[in-house]
């Protein structure tokens, strides 16, 4: 489904995204959480659905027909194990919406304070983004502290089987006193509406899943069911045998799908001769890049026609007419991929010597070869591993790589340096040779050399000729812009450095490719990282989790937790009364069963009196200390959270600058830890705590209680737990295995997702569609097949644990009954140590499973100690600095030796001296590289 989905996205026309498409989020949406959505319930929620569907149908028909006075009046109960479930399950699920976002926006806020931590130290920011943050998490944490009330209420609500068993034993002994109904069939048809009834409301509580799933569906089959008009998998049209390359518009009128109303092009005329290079020119917003746009089909006009070679193309076939044409753009997008892979998206099936001859060409073989691993050199998210200049020479090389007759170069070296649009510009010059090219140029000193120069205004072609034509129309509009450049150049201080460049070429090229990745990390423009992609995210998790911190001191953790240890002591009370109430109502149900064949009628109604009293309390009792567990635990753990996320904060807002310069320090990875470790360490101190004390308490409980009324059955009960142990926890973490492969192949998705819509004008252009879905299919492959392993290995440890157990109490009941027969032991007896230790081993087995939990628990404590007690180098709070009086400005730098943390063996600075005095205003000047490197060291 997910490749369906992606396929038929990327089949969309670039129009369907300008209208349906605000952010590349709701494609990852789909592609991750929607279909995991449908996952989720067409593997678990329908199977569980119909396994309690078929019990409580089951469970009834044997209640009415082994007593069906009884199953009547039990009926009705159905609905208080019913509702209270469904009403709170949809109160969590809101509550827990609703905190996400609280925790979003904590986390923007956060991220923004760490993308910009140059600029917060710069203006000692570092108060403020902590008590923006702090203020952030206090939603939070009263919406947490709603969600644990409510889920003591819901859990507590349980305890209404209780109050069934009470009026069920009360109405039960009237049967048998006045019905002559046997004991035994009273306690089985009790236990069979209870076990329906609650059967029932697990069956109904899977419905707001199918509904979610619906919602999900039909918003992938409206994608895949959605014909564009613009259809890249629609094989009609004409391919043409020869091209020339003769492009020309021919009164071509155009207005975007999301702004109808502002026409872009207007009775748009050009010819471009075949084999020539055409250049436009004109302001920004006159219709540039829409020319390369509609020519490649993008979109299609709305009146007007563009022809090649004398053809209109929407008589072409697509994927053929856009195989003509290799784009090159300001902002060349690269995959996450190996250089080599990158070069490939051009054609896919070049051989390795065209992939070197393309490199060549595009003047990229040289800096390539200088790589540590060439061609299979990691481009990185974006080509973030790669400098301006390199990028753009790898985007040649992959647009020439399948020798296109057409040639379009959108703005390709404007937003580069003097020596990157020096290289880059020899390498367009030599590929464009015997090619059609379309140049879109914002500096005119980059065209002179044009064959033809198109000038666009207001959406129309006012002038056409070559420089020197045009030039001479002192008047013209070329003319216009050449002078008003001109004067903008006199003002520009980098017009003046790239005339007296003098540094090697392959020095500055070659060193260009950390230098700009530290840039790009370090200063995380907040317009780039305020978001960031599941693919990044992913990566600084994992980057985490292998980190080998320090043994971690769960003291010091519960030490953090200290202001709330009234919180701590009832949640602790209430767990352990929970887990004791479990074998209270065993024990008392076990001896309910012999009361049933006591003789005397008045021994009958003061015994269930009793027990009825009883079932009826613990059901009170069920409801109130749930109540009281989770809503402390829950204000510890959110106080907790919210103290931990605030003082990481903190703590690594004091850190150096080149702390944040190291990769699995990132502002998405740092914003990560925030999150996950809390939210870990909050579960560990919350959840599996109390769940740790309920199983402690029922086990001590339940053992006790059963050695005291039979020690010789409980022995034998006790002997056999641990194979009901390990079949429950086996398949737990089977499970639990099982969805971490299902949540990697999910995130795999949605990283290619992700570059796939963020580039789609890239993929699009190239027509790479078939590719990325190859490499989606890939990259689900491996977790696909553990999956299907695992589930045979899941389906025989349930099969197992299931028929273990029963056999288990086969040879409980055989025991027993051997035991009965040598008067070692009372029917009594037998029942409530039956029934309190019954249950003992799949209790065991539900805590066991948490090893996994806290194992990741015991790292993410490791993480935050590891920031909490890791010494800055440079302390902004040392209370021993000196502190002057009066500051003059006056600035001295003195035989400094540099290199960024990052990168200890490229020196920035060495022996750097400089005199700045007081007052004045002094100005770096210097080769590109030396002044982002330069200038950035010395802020």
């Amino acid at each position: 489904m997910r490749a369906r989905y992606l396929k038929a996205v990327l089949r969309q026309d670039v129009g369907y995204f300008d209208l349906h498409v605000t952010s590349t989020s709701e494609v990852i949406q789909s592609v991750s959480n929607d279909s995991l959505v449908i996952q989720d319930v067409i593997g678990e929620k329908v199977p569980n659905l119909l396994t309690n569907a078929f019990m409580f149908v089951g469970s009834y028909i044997a209640a009415f027909l082994l007593l069906w006075r009884l199953a009547i009046v039990g009926f009705p109960f159905i609905v208080l194990l019913v509702i209270p479930g469904l009403m709170y399950g949809r109160t969590l699920m809101g509550l827990a919406r609703n905190m996400r976002e609280e925790y979003n926006h904590a986390g923007m806020t956060a991220e923004q304070a760490i993308s910009s931590i140059r600029t917060v130290y710069a203006f000692v920011g570092e108060s403020k983004a902590i008590a923006a943050f702090s203020a952030a998490l206090q939603g939070s944490v009263e919406l947490g502290l709603r969600q644990g009330l409510a889920k003591g209420l819901a859990i507590g609500s349980n305890g209404v089987v209780f109050a069934i068993w009470s009026f069920m034993s009360y109405y039960g002994s009237r049967l048998v006193m006045y019905h002559g109904a046997e004991g035994g069939t009273i306690f089985v048809v009790g236990a069979a509406i209870a076990v329906g009834g609650l059967a029932l409301g697990a069956a109904l509580s899977n419905l707001k899943y199918f509904s979610e799933a619906m919602s999900a569906g039909e918003r992938i089959m409206e994608v895949i069911k959605r014909v564009p008009k613009i259809d890249s998998d629609n094989m009609d049209g004409q391919i043409l045998e020869r091209v020339s390359g003769n492009v020309e518009f021919r009164n071509v009128e155009f207005a975007y799908p999301s702004r109808p109303e502002s026409i872009i092009l207007r009775d748009f005329c050009l010819e471009i001769p075949a084999g020539k290079t055409v250049a436009l020119v004109g302001g920004s917003g006159s219709g540039k890049s829409t020319v390369i746009a509609l020519l490649q089909r993008f979109y299609d006009p709305l009146e007007g026609a563009i022809f090649l070679d004398g053809i209109a193309i929407d008589k072409l076939q697509l994927k053929w007419l856009r195989s003509q044409m290799g784009l090159v753009s300001q902002e060349p997008a690269l995959f996450a991929t190996t250089i080599k892979e990158n070069i490939l998206f051009g054609m896919e099936d070049a051989a390795m010597e065209e992939v070197v001859e393309a490199a060549k060409a595009a003047n990229a073989h040289n800096f390539i070869c200088q790589l540590p691993q060439g061609f299979d050199t990691q481009a990185g998210e974006g080509g973030v591993q790669m400098s301006g200049g390199q990028k753009q020479r790898i985007a040649i090389a992959r647009a020439i790589i399948k020798r296109p007759r057409l040639l379009l170069l959108d703005e390709a070296t404007s937003a580069l340096d003097s020596q990157s649009e020096r290289l880059v510009q020899e390498a367009l010059d030599k590929v464009a040779i015997g090619r059609t090219t379309i140049v879109i140029a914002h500096r005119l000193s980059s065209v002179q050399n044009a064959d033809l120069i198109a000038v666009i205004q207001n959406g129309r072609v006012m002038e056409t000729g070559s420089h020197d034509e045009l030039i001479q129309n002192k008047h013209g509009f070329y003319t216009s812009l050449v002078h008003l450049q001109q004067t903008q150049k006199q003002t520009d201080p980098e017009e003046v450095i790239r005339a007296n460049s003098s540094s090697s070429i392959s020095n500055t090229d070659t060193n260009n490719t950390s230098s700009r990745r530290l840039s790009m990390l370090s200063r995380s423009s907040s317009t780039n990282s305020v978001a960031p992609t599941p693919g990044a995210l992913v990566a600084g998790e994992n980057r985490v989790e292998v980190t080998n911190f320090p043994l971690p001191s769960f003291r010091r953790l519960l030490a953090l937790n200290l202001p709330e240890w009234k919180q701590a002591c009832l949640g602790c009370l209430g767990a352990i009364l929970f887990g004791a109430v479990q074998p209270v109502y065993a024990f008392a149900m076990g001896s309910m069963i012999s009361v049933y064949f006591l003789k005397s009628h008045d021994e009958i109604k003061e015994k269930t009196r009793i027990y009825s009293l009883c079932f009826l309390g613990l059901a009170v009792l069920s409801l109130l200390i749930n109540i009281i567990q989770h809503y402390n635990f829950a204000y510890m753990g959110e106080n907790l959270t919210k103290r931990i996320r605030e003082r990481m904060l903190s703590k690594m807002l004091t850190f150096e600058v080149g702390w944040f310069d190291q990769d699995e320090n990132s502002s998405g990875a740092i914003c990560s830890r925030l999150a996950k470790d809390a939210n870990v360490v909050r579960s560990l101190v919350g959840d599996r705590m109390a769940l740790l004390l309920q199983t402690f308490s029922a086990v001590a409980v339940a053992c006790t209680v059963g050695m005291v009324i039979s020690w010789r059955l409980a022995i034998v009960m006790i002997a056999v737990q641990p194979i009901i142990i390990v079949c429950f926890y086996t398949r737990r973490v089977l499970l639990k295995s099982m969805s971490s492969k299902a949540m990697k192949a999910q995130d795999e998705s949605s990283k290619l997702a992700a570059e796939a819509v963020a580039n789609l004008r890239t993929v699009t252009a190239f027509s790479s569609q078939g590719r990325i879905l190859r490499m989606l299919e890939k990259a689900q492959e491996g977790p696909r097949r553990e999956s299907r392993r695992q589930s045979w290995y899941a389906g025989i440890g349930l099969g197992a644990s299931q028929s273990l157990t029963t056999c288990t109490w086969a040879l409980d009941f055989w025991y027993g009954g051997r035991l009965l027969s040598k008067g070692q032991i009372t029917t009594e007896s037998l029942f409530e140590t039956f029934m309190v230790l019954v249950s003992t081993g799949r209790v065991i087995a539900d805590a066991g499973s948490m090893t996994s939990d806290l194992a990741k628990g015991s790292n993410a404590v490791g993480s935050i100690f590891a920031v909490l007690d890791r010494c800055t180098e440079i302390e902004p709070e040392d209370p021993e600095g000196y502190q002057p009086e009066k500051i003059m400005g006056r600035v001295e730098i003195r035989d400094v030796d540099f290199a960024y943390p990052a990168r200890p063996k490229v020196m920035i600075f060495k022996g750097f001296s400089i005199d700045i005095e007081a007052g004045k205003s002094t100005a770096l000047v210097g080769q590109w590289s030396e002044i982002n490197h330069g200038l950035e060291a010395i802020r």
